[in-house]
């Protein structure tokens, strides 16, 4: 059975409508911890702006002496932004990652309109560190090879949901989660192009991105739940 987009769509909008206090609750702790990094390097992006417009303006007068002063500028301010972005990047992303995880949990839950037992912490913090692995895979696959980055993203987009679900090991949610896109891929990479799309639009706002985000995450979700229906019932 084909995964239906907009019946997806439908479904999640009815799980987010009954859960979206403790989902924008979650989603609030996300966006903070994804802003962190832009707050903490404001004052270098501010000034890599204004390096930037004099790069410009040396460009359309002319000036090459000026103009070969302001490149190494650009270059080393450009070196400096990108060094503390990485760096506080990566003492946030696990926890980002955790929040993820939690997240997801609760729009999973969301979806099946119940509460499930809790996740002992430890399991918890295991599937978040299996997120950031498998993360960093996805990335580096995506920004060397763009086409065979987005097929890995899709095979792997249910692994987090199966080992909260089913308690599985790392190895075996990625087998799991390999089959079950396996028929649907291009109707997930639509559901994952529009989410991306909509949390796009939203991110200039923090109002809009807070429930943007758990919208999200309830579509991924309620994603697994009609192929998951959909391979038992057949």
């Amino acid at each position: 059975m084909k995964l239906s987009v907009i019946g997806c769509y439908a479904l999640a909008w009815r799980s987010f409508s009954k859960w979206w206090i403790p989902l924008c609750v979650i989603s609030g702790f996300v966006i903070v911890f994804e802003s962190i990094p832009r707050l903490l390097v404001y004052a270098e992006a501010n000034e890599l702006k204004t390096i930037t417009r004099s790069f410009v303006t040396a460009v359309l007068v002319s000036d090459q002496a000026g103009l070969e002063k302001i490149s190494l500028e650009v270059v080393a301010q450009t070196a400096l932004l990108m060094r503390k972005l990485t760096t506080y990047g990566l003492c946030l992303f696990p926890v980002l990652a955790l929040l993820t995880v939690v997240l997801l949990m609760y729009a999973n839950c969301a979806v099946k309109n119940r509460r499930e037992e809790r996740r002992p912490l430890r399991a918890v913090v295991y599937i978040a560190f299996v997120h950031v692995v498998l993360a960093v895979v996805k990335l580096l696959a995506f920004f060397l090879f763009f086409v065979p980055g987005a097929y890995l993203y899709i095979k792997l987009l249910f692994v987090s949901l199966i080992m909260l679900e089913d308690k599985k090991g790392a190895r075996e949610a990625v087998r799991i989660s390999w089959q079950m896109t396996t028929g649907n891929f291009w109707q997930l990479f639509l559901l994952v192009l529009m989410n991306t799309g909509i949390q796009l639009l939203a991110l200039p706002t923090i109002i809009g991105a807070i429930p943007v985000t758990g919208f999200a995450n309830t579509a991924r979700a309620a994603a697994f739940r009609m192929i998951r229906e959909a391979g038992k019932a057949g």
